[in-house]
């Protein structure tokens, strides 16, 4: 039941210019919490879901692929998993907002052991406000900050025909933490595009169950959005171009207060998107996350590329 319920969820409603993540820091996890741009309209209802496919099969040694190989070491990490958030605006300046996610599978397999470990269930889930600090209509211009408590499903271990899974493969982090994210766009009405910055930090409040803390990450992205409809052609009207520049920096991990030596990196992707919208209505989208820079410390298992597909919607809803 549960599985059927956050799917519905996914295939329900989300917005065409996101931000993906759930703020793990190891290979086999989404990298960054779903969010709404800005701030909603006084009574509005914005709804966003959406599912991901994430593969890691390669070693990275420093920023480049190591040829690491040893008996019984894992070949890959992917997982399916599928987000929800929904916000809502309770005045002209200030939203509410809450995301939850769940994983089908999160899993590694292992190259001569001819077997896998595989996690699944709820991750964690964020509730945060939203507020405006700078609008100006005349310029198209909007900054706006957000901050939230990021809240675990639970704080208990998985545990699959009675042995704990090992950390990488839980659903959830297992402990509380705080999220503050940044959101600047600028509009350019002249050539129906967009400019916007999202900043966020994430903060993890001491070690799980399993003595574990994941070290604090910062996401920078800065996206290109480009209406394509032309004078030429009907066929491209509904259509947006987005390029997301992401870049991730995640801290090393403590496992009983010690610090993890091989954890912690510096990412930068590339993400082409392309998004239908119908009857100014509902958003369809389809994103391909690469990596073009890969800094890990250590040797550790790296990214390889995340597929997502995600549908969207606004609802008028004034209480």
């Amino acid at each position: 039941m549960k599985k059927a319920f956050f799917l519905l969820l996914a295939l329900l409603l989300t917005h065409s210019e996101n931000l993906h993540g759930q703020c793990f820091a190891s290979p086999g996890n989404p990298i960054a919490g779903n969010s709404n741009l800005g701030i909603l309209d006084k009574g509005i209802v914005r709804a966003i879901g959406f599912f991901q496919y994430s593969l890691s099969d390669r070693y990275f040694e420093g920023n480049r692929p190591s040829a690491y190989d040893p008996p019984g070491a894992i070949s890959s990490a992917f997982y399916n998993y599928s987000g929800f958030s929904i916000g809502y605006g309770l005045t002209r300046r200030l939203s509410i907002e809450t995301e939850v996610g769940y994983f089908f599978n999160k899993t590694q397999e292992y190259k001569f052991l001819e077997e896998e470990l595989t996690g699944n269930g709820p991750s964690n889930a964020v509730i945060s406000g939203k507020f405006n600090i700078f609008q100006d209509l005349a310029r198209r211009i909007e900054l706006t900050l957000s901050a939230g408590t990021k809240i675990p499903f639970s704080t208990k271990p998985q545990v699959v025909d009675g042995v704990e899974l090992p950390i990488d493969v839980q659903s959830s982090t297992g402990n509380f933490g705080a999220v503050a994210r940044l959101f600047f766009v600028k509009e350019f009405d002249l050539i129906s595009a967009r400019l916007i910055l999202i900043g966020q930090y994430e903060n993890n409040f001491g070690e799980n169950r399993q003595a574990y803390r994941f070290g604090d990450a910062l996401i920078t992205s800065l996206f290109f959005s480009k209406h394509l409809a032309n004078r030429w052609t009907d066929l491209s009207k509904n259509i947006t171009f987005i390029l997301q520049a992401r870049h991730e920096y995640h801290g090393r991990n403590t496992r009983h207060g010690q610090t993890v030596a091989y954890s912690g990196n510096n990412l930068f992707f590339l993400s082409p998107q392309l998004n239908y919208n119908l009857d100014l209505t509902w958003n369809f989208s389809v994103i391909f996350d690469m990596p073009v820079y890969q800094h890990y410390n250590g040797i550790q298992l790296a990214n390889s590329f995340a597929l997502t597909f995600t549908l969207a919607r606004d609802i008028g809803f004034d209480l």
